[in-house]
């Protein structure tokens, strides 16, 4: 396991409850009723304190609003997702959610916010986008979107007109930051004033609509970078709050009327930049999640966020892909808050997985282990009293009225299947490596709300011991497989003999081919459908980026890398194009420990040999003869996905360079981090190096791990970093300044040291304006300079 300091002092994890065969939809009416009853409890406060005065009221007097945001993950986009059959688990919540009309009328609102890298008309985005993907560009404008949508959800139960949608389009714009380095400190400002201008015309309006407005209430989702908006939107939500005079605290209210969190439930948390090249680079937090991802402090925002569900992903290991924890630096959650462990990588938690990737859920989407956790976030939410589409036998007869927006259609139902094997196996993976309630005792599970289980073990040490379950499989399937043939071994390669492997897709040269030229045709089309019709350009949304799924050669080349990894074999790598890691200038870039690294190989190592015997009876990759074992080997071979054999291999030819399946998961709590990292690029100015005039790429080449440079002199403070940087342009290696090894020293607290550092680049940076224009009213005979012959 990896080594953790001081985790004994620390707040541990949640184990997710063993999952009943029936799921987690509600069953009985009184469920419904009582999900109903905490949306309604301020209505009944108000009706029964108006009544004790007199003042008989209809039940129609009034009403809270009730609005739902959904922010989707990196390349998830409910539209194009839904049509090919394999939408996001937030989509799908999305889906179940009340909207429409009628639902409005009632006070209930619905806001969905695709991933960024895919097409966002309202705001501007209609193609699918590699900046998207890589930076997360377009995120800002996402939550300032949702933003803009809850003065709209006001707007519209005060005026009964709602803000349009091209006139939110404007108010995003003046709410944008520049995309530069640092750029969003400035948004708070513009936010306040925006949003003033939304919400201001409406006060007047607040105490003579009928129904009266009580308050807001929001119920806030996210999935990777999704998760991250999420966490910034509330953030930013709670810094519209005046203070009024000689208050400590800000009045939690909009136009006077109380605002809270319901219910937030997340999905793995991911708020780094993904820029393919950095590894084993961590990549940091981009501007608009700098200082946002923790929950507001409890002391100054009181019962603000009411309920917190954070499911994170066990068997995630790209380095671009770091957890963003909802523990907070002093090592305890934020009440009501549960952080919950899942098997599987970042999408087995968020979904979106088709059919048969990689030749997993070969049978169906409903064999996806994802559909556990859209079940269980379904459940927690609704626990809580998240506004959601029930079950037609379920709905009371006291909202029979409302039936058509409050039952789930036959589509959004079907979205909800989850296989019997599914729900068997994951309950294995429950019971053999959490040690808890075992799966035969189905009838002692509880079927209503969502009851986690608290582990023994941290965030980071449970994703550690996780991690060697899955380890041990690899071994199992990719590297413990010699078998005699003609008094000679060879290697078996077990996985290619698993349906797994044999039913995964692999697309032709020829095929490859033909797709990418439709793919550029359909881009040819959208394009030129806008020109033709530019007020309706928002109606063609460009098509996804064409990825060829080549699913064999992936699986196969992860394999290999795995086993040359394991059996400490020279890996050669598939793709040189990474020989030099190349970092664009732009937001924060970190470095782990080459210390760590090695430590870190060892470790998971052992791990996965000890979990490897348990779950195989020999080396030709036959699973255990126990039951349970041989379930949880099936969970991995059957629904367990691998994100780093696929994850940016069309643009690579490769995988993440110099990272693999012997790295721990980096987690941030905060401005706090699990792992040693020195930071390398922050606010997108490479630290410790004298920056070459117009160099805007570098080249970094790690020391201990690469090997020398050819020679080249790598100039001061080298031996002690542990690599060298290099400028793409001219191939001349730039000098580290003196004093370079103390900024770049590892550290786990790579927040303080960011901003401290982020604070000497504005101080730089202003420093240099004024010196630039100093000099240039000198040159134009404008400045006036004290003389220093001057005697007073």
């Amino acid at each position: 396991m990896s080594e953790v300091k001081n985790n004994n002092s620390k707040a541990k994890v949640w184990a997710p409850p063993v999952f009943p065969a029936s799921g987690r939809l509600p069953a009985e009416i009184r469920n419904v009723s009582d999900n109903h009853d905490k949306q309604t409890t301020e209505e009944n406060r108000f009706r029964q304190k108006t009544n004790a005065r007199g003042q008989k009221q209809h039940s129609a007097c009034c009403h809270s609003l009730h609005i739902s945001l959904f922010f989707d993950g990196t390349n998830n986009n409910e539209d194009n997702d839904t049509k090919k059959g394999h939408p996001s688990n937030i989509a799908k919540l999305f889906h179940a959610s009340l909207q429409g009309p009628k639902a409005m009328q009632n006070g209930y609102f619905s806001y969905y916010m695709p991933g960024v890298g895919t097409p966002f008309p309202k705001i501007g985005e209609l193609d699918y986008s590699e900046d998207g993907l890589k930076y997360a560009t377009g995120g800002e404008d996402r939550i300032n979107w949702a933003l803009v949508q809850v003065a709209s959800a006001l707007s519209f139960a005060l005026t009964r007109n709602g803000v349009d949608d091209v006139v939110a389009k404007t108010k995003v714009e003046s709410m944008s930051t520049s995309k530069g380095p640092m750029m969003s400190i400035f948004g708070a400002g513009r936010r306040r004033q925006v949003m003033k201008g939304l919400l201001e015309p409406l006060r007047a309006y607040v105490p003579k609509t009928r129904p009266q407005v009580l308050g807001v209430k929001l119920y806030v989702y996210g999935f990777s970078r999704g998760a991250a908006e999420a966490r910034t939107f509330i953030t930013w939500l709670s810094q519209l709050f005046d203070t009024p005079d000689g208050a400590e605290n800000p009045e939690q209210t909009l136009l006077g009327l109380p605002v809270s969190i319901e219910f937030l439930g997340l999905l793995d948390t991911v708020a780094s930049v993904g820029i393919a090249h950095v590894t084993p680079f961590f990549a940091g937090h981009m501007d608009w999640a700098d200082d946002t991802q923790l929950l507001p402090d409890a002391k100054t925002y009181p019962d603000f966020v009411k309920c917190c569900r954070h499911f994170v992903a066990a068997f995630e290991q790209r380095a671009c892909f770091p957890l963003d924890s909802v523990r907070n630096e002093d090592g305890n959650y934020p009440r009501n808050t549960y952080e919950v462990v899942y098997p599987g990588v970042h999408s087995d938690v968020g979904g979106g997985y088709p059919k048969n990737d990689q030749g997993k859920a070969r049978g169906g989407t409903d064999e996806l282990v994802s559909q556990i956790v859209l079940h269980d976030l379904y459940a927690a939410a609704f626990a809580a009293g998240a506004p959601l589409q029930v079950p037609e036998a379920v709905l009371p007869k006291s909202l029979e009225t409302e039936k058509r927006w409050r039952i789930l259609s036959e589509a959004t139902n079907t979205e909800f299947d989850v296989n019997p094997k599914v729900i068997e196996r994951f309950n294995a993976w429950h019971h053999q490596t959490l040690q808890t309630v075992p799966p035969e005792d189905q009838d002692s599970i509880p079927t209503d709300g969502y009851h986690p289980q608290l582990l023994t073990t941290t965030v980071e040490d449970t994703l550690a011991d996780q991690l060697g379950w899955i380890t041990g499989w690899r071994i199992g399937r990719y590297a413990n497989d010699l078998e005699k043939v003609d008094d000679r071994y060879r290697y078996n390669d077990s996985y290619k003999h698993q349906p797994f492997f044999k039913e995964a897709i692999e697309v032709t040269a020829y095929n490859t081919d033909e797709q990418r030229s439709a793919y550029e045709e359909a881009k040819r089309i959208a394009l030129k459908n806008r020109q033709k019709e530019p007020a309706a350009a928002m109606n063609h949304p460009g098509p996804p980026i064409y990825e060829p799924q080549i699913d064999q050669t992936q699986l196969s080349q992860a394999a290999t890398e795995f086993k040359h990894d394991y059996l400490d074999i020279d890996r050669k790598q598939t793709s040189w194009s990474g020989k030099f890691l190349d970092v664009v200038v732009r937001d924060s870039v970190y470095l782990l420990n080459e210390n760590d690294e090695v430590r870190d190989h060892a470790s998971i190592k052992a791990a996965g040999e000890q979990r490897n015997k348990q779950l195989f009876r020999d080396k030709f990759g036959r699973p255990s003869q126990d039951p349970g074992l041989a379930l949880l080997v099936a969970l991995f071979d059957d629904h367990i996905h691998d994100s780093r054999a696929w994850f940016m291999h069309d643009k690579l030819a490769s995988r993440e360079l110099w990272a693999g399946y012997f790295f721990y998961r980096m987690t941030y709590f905060g401005n706090e981090n699990s792992r040693d990292l020195s930071p390398v690029v922050v606010a997108g100015r490479m630290l410790g190096v004298a920056v070459l005039a117009g160099a805007t790429v570098y080249g970094i080449k790690r020391g201990g791990a690469l090997g020398a440079l050819g020679g080249l002199t790598a100039g001061m403070g080298a031996a002690t970093i542990g690599y060298r940087v290099v400028d793409k342009v001219t191939g001349a290696v730039v000098p580290f300044l003196p004093g370079a090894e103390k900024i770049l020293q590892p550290t786990r607290h790579i927040g303080q040291v960011v901003t401290e550092q982020k604070k000497q680049i504005a101080l730089d940076d202003y420093l240099q304006r004024m010196e630039r224009t100093d000099e240039m009213l000198r040159q134009a005979g404008s400045l006036v300079e004290p003389d220093g012959e001057v005697i007073s």
